[in-house]
């Protein structure tokens, strides 16, 4: 099988692939991630360079995931057109540019409907998303519909 990256890695993709095989074919046909871990913890293994080894640093960026994935998943509860509550996002990742550079963070997606530019940059990201979702779904032909209404949207 060949393989390549949707973004660049440190790591050749058929390197990564070719060990990810090897590791499903040793598990069952499945691929854990702590069989990928353990497989790059040597210093001299091909996937070593992918990870961050330094205990510290892993440990802040894995902070750092953490708070991330609770703003992704922080709602508000509102009441719909029947008064029944309802889940919307409460808040949205932006940048900003600012004097010093961009500015990274997340903004309640209220504010962020108000703003122009930030308005656009959040359709522009959902739409980014859409387009990612149908390209990691292309072979499944019974999402074609589907399919038809992301296509319009471009």
């Amino acid at each position: 099988m060949e393989y390549a990256w949707n973004r660049g890695r440190s790591v050749p993709a058929q390197v990564f692939g070719e060990a990810v095989e090897r590791l499903s074919d040793e598990n069952g046909g499945v691929c854990p991630t702590w069989a990928v871990v353990d497989e790059a913890r040597p210093d001299d293994n091909a996937l070593h360079p992918m990870f961050e080894w330094d205990d510290l640093a892993a440990a802040e960026s894995y902070r750092r995931e953490q708070a991330r994935h609770h703003l992704r998943e922080l709602r508000i509860v509102r009441l719909d057109e029947e008064g029944e509550p309802e889940q919307v996002q409460a808040l949205v990742h932006i940048v900003r540019v600012g004097v010093a550079g961009p500015v990274e963070g997340y903004r309640l997606t209220a504010l962020v409907v108000e703003d122009d530019d930030e308005r656009e940059q959040m359709l522009s990201e959902a739409k980014s998303g859409l387009l990612s979702w149908r390209r990691r779904y292309s072979h499944l032909s019974q999402l074609g519909r589907v399919f038809e209404v992301i296509d319009d949207l471009q």
